[in-house]
């Protein structure tokens, strides 16, 4: 039956390729279309959270119900010493307080930020954005927003005192010398942050072996599921882990939302070539009406007719699919290893807008879902268009199909 299949496939040439490549651009579209998807998501998590937040965070839950001062996490140098034992995760310890800021007469509310500047410079990409001097490389030296130096009227070299709460009510003192400014383009971080050293924020604020946070980095997004597991199994007491999932919801929603839109998009699609394939077995049963008759006069049952038809029909759409993975495949991988330029596929200006930093290419990702679901929908699909197709050779009356011309 499957070489008859074959042969019948062949009977008509120009309409078995015609709708084979049907089939295989079906299959060509969607599966780059969703592998692009992928790879888009990834440049959007990627660029929301490599710029200050991180993939993920540690800290203790009193901290995340209400981000206090004096709730931190003890022990904080070991428990990153033990975090940096999983292969793939970068972890670096934050300190964060509200104090006042002051330059000569004026003073400003600021929130400042202790941190390791040598490691979260190779991971942020906040740190491209400063526009006057450098990175801290002092204990005293601190980088603070541009609106916050606009209207403290700061400039590099000038002194920035900052008064404060420290651990259990002391008050915290200390004089950072300004060594850069930065320009984030978010009115509430440039207006505010001073960013310094955490060794000094600590000194200042009396801290000792603390810390509010352990910002998480892995090397590879889509291990950051089988990390947090393993972090998980690593924390005691009430120290929770936060993903970036948690962090920042609405960009969670959104890749979701634009997911079921496109998912529209393409099950709208394969239900068009869908229905092509259904013209084409409904053509079938006209032309061979004839053949059918002389099968089931020599003794064929019309189920068996109809498997004959199924059997033509699975051929056709493994040669569809087959034809879209053969031009899917290459062209995917050969994007993934050079990738697309951002600026080529949403223009200059949006890129600089968004921020991407060193985010500055779209590589598309294929994943099984997107090389299996357009050739499954198919072929699931090829195969209901036959049957409906041809159920009515059930109908059919040998003697009356034999005289069919």
């Amino acid at each position: 039956m499957i070489r008859l299949a074959w042969r019948n496939l062949l009977r008509n040439k120009a309409r078995t390729w015609l709708t084979a490549g049907g089939i295989g651009f079906s299959v060509l579209l969607v599966s780059f279309a969703m592998s692009m998807q992928s790879g888009s998501y990834e440049i959007m998590i990627e660029s929301a959270t490599r710029y200050f937040s991180g993939h993920g965070q540690v800290s203790d839950a009193s901290y995340i119900d209400q981000p206090r001062f004096e709730r931190t996490l003890s022990g904080a140098a070991a428990l990153q010493a033990e975090l940096e034992t999983i292969e793939g995760l970068a972890v670096m310890p934050r300190v964060q307080a509200f104090a006042v800021v002051s330059m000569g007469e004026k003073s400003l509310g600021g929130m400042v930020m202790g941190v390791d500047f040598a490691v979260e410079t190779q991971f942020l990409d906040i740190y491209d954005n400063v526009v006057e001097g450098q990175i801290p490389s002092a204990s005293d030296e601190a980088l603070i927003g541009s609106s916050l130096a606009r209207n403290l009227g700061a400039r590099v070299g000038d002194e920035l005192i900052v008064l404060g709460s420290g651990k259990q009510g002391a008050v915290a003192a200390a004089i950072f010398i300004i060594a850069g400014i930065v320009e984030t383009g978010q009115v509430e971080l440039d207006r505010t942050l001073v960013f310094a050293p955490i060794n000094g924020v600590a000194e200042a604020f009396y801290l000792q072996d603390e810390a509010h946070m352990l910002l998480l980095m892995v090397e590879d997004l889509s291990q950051l599921s089988a990390i947090g597991a393993q972090i998980e199994t690593k924390l005691t007491g009430s120290l929770t882990l936060q993903t970036w999932q948690q962090l920042m919801p609405m960009i969670e929603q959104s890749i979701e939302l634009d997911r079921a839109g496109a998912q529209l998009f393409y099950s709208l699609l394969l239900i068009l070539v869908a229905f092509a394939v259904v013209n084409t077995f409904v053509m079938v049963l006209f032309e061979r009406t004839r053949e059918f008759g002389l099968f089931m006069a020599l003794g064929m049952r019309p189920w068996q007719v109809i498997g004959q038809v199924q059997f033509e029909a699975l051929l056709l759409s493994l040669l569809g699919v087959t034809l879209g993975l053969a031009l899917a495949m290459p062209l995917i991988n050969y994007l993934s290893a050079v990738g697309i330029p951002l600026a080529q596929v949403v223009g200059e200006e949006a890129v600089q807008q968004m921020q991407m930093g060193s985010l500055d290419r779209l590589f598309p990702k294929a994943t099984l879902t997107s090389l299996l679901t357009a050739p499954m929908v198919m072929i699931v699909g090829t195969q209901l268009a036959a049957l409906v197709s041809t159920v009515r050779v059930r109908g059919i009356h040998p003697v009356a199909a034999l005289r069919v011309e």
